[in-house]
């Protein structure tokens, strides 16, 4: 929203992390990076919501599967090979295979005398690592003391459902992704964006945040919910506000997650969105919050805006021929946009409200 919604914007993003540029990113654009390969296809949205995954064909815009479950999910994301939806409610990991659409593993991490609190995870190309950022809080039998350990990335097995081995990380990361032909990283987004070796677990700064160079402002953003646009060019975008009293500006965080670089956009108003997805064409930035934005991606300039019908939303997905914009789900539905001229096209009713919504296409 605009800068009516600003109180309780800054509240929300003091939650999460900051960015500032770095002297890589202004030799970057989006003319130089990504690449599309996947052609539209039958797609369905996965919806977490309260205690259950909705899914919603694509052609008609009804839900047609409903997956029970016992959790409230903070994260999800579909492994590589899409064969997957990995859901994660912060203390364990749910599993839905795609094809049959039922839920077929959960993932426990805590046992009685240690107790994990997940943040971001990703899965490997096989399918047999998981990379899950996590908070440890461990205690000794019959002592009634706590011992909270540093954060850590650990690397756990699929297959065993066993830690393998972990590293010390230096805060809470909300998202780990893999970076395409290269399987000894990960991108990390925290207090800065990292790349992390997944051998050493040496870490490396490739863009500061909340630490910013010289006298530039720290840039604060969301980093809660990772879409992916189709055909994945493989560039991931999320919003930053930096500044301070009435010197506020927002901009563009954009991942380049087929060689790890990072850089950032400054826009050209100030809006306020929970999430943003880059079109196929690389083109446009659509960002929601109480108003879906269309925002260009090369100049940063709002191209036009509606308010939503429905309220606030969280997440934001696009159709795999980039013509619907798929956005919720703060409340008990999923609103569809025309991705054109941002007219409302349908409200599809969900069972309960969430926050995190995938598109995946087969």
């Amino acid at each position: 929203m605009k800068i009516r919604a600003l109180g309780c914007c800054l509240v929300l993003v003091c939650l999460f992390f900051a960015v500032s540029c770095g002297e890589e990113e202004q030799k970057l654009s989006l003319d130089e990076v990504g690449t599309e390969s996947a052609p539209p296809g039958k797609d369905y949205i996965y919806v977490a919501v309260g205690n259950a995954c909705h899914i919603i064909d694509g052609d008609t815009d009804k839900v047609i599967k409903t997956i029970s479950h016992a959790e409230f999910i903070l994260g999800a994301a579909f492994s590589p090979d899409k064969t997957r939806y990995y859901m994660s409610s912060g203390r364990q990991i749910l599993a839905i295979d795609t094809k049959t659409m039922e839920l077929v593993d959960t993932y426990k991490l805590s046992t009685d005398l240690s107790k994990v609190m997940i943040s971001g995870f990703c899965v490997t190309e096989d399918r047999k690592t998981m990379y899950i950022s996590c908070e440890i809080v461990k205690k000794k039998q019959n002592i009634p003391r706590l011992n909270l350990l540093p954060p850590q990335l650990v690397v756990y097995d699929l297959e065993t459902k066993k830690v393998i081995k972990n590293f010390e990380i230096p805060h809470m990361i909300n998202q780990v992704m893999n970076i395409r032909n290269d399987k000894d990283h990960l991108l990390l987004t925290g207090y800065d964006i990292y790349k992390i070796n997944v051998k050493t677990g040496k870490l490396e700064v490739i863009l500061n945040m909340l630490t910013p160079q010289g006298d530039e402002y720290p840039k604060n953003y969301l980093a809660g919910f990772h879409g992916i646009s189709p055909g994945d060019h493989g560039i991931s975008v999320f919003e930053y506000i930096t500044g301070e009293g009435m010197d506020l500006s927002v901009g563009y965080l954009f991942l380049d997650r087929n060689k790890g670089r990072a850089w950032t956009l400054p826009g050209k108003d100030i809006w306020f969105a929970y999430s943003n997805i880059l079109s196929p064409d690389k083109k446009h930035i659509f960002s929601v919050m109480d108003e879906l934005i269309k925002i260009d991606a090369k100049t940063g300039k709002t191209i036009s805006f509606v308010e939503t019908e429905t309220g606030t939303n969280y997440s934001v997905v696009l159709s795999s021929d980039g013509k619907k914009v798929y956005i919720g789900p703060a409340g008990p539905d999923i609103s569809v946009y025309d991705a054109e001229n941002l007219n409302l096209i349908k409200v599809i009713p969900l069972d309960a409200d969430g926050a995190i919504m995938h598109r995946l296409t087969l």
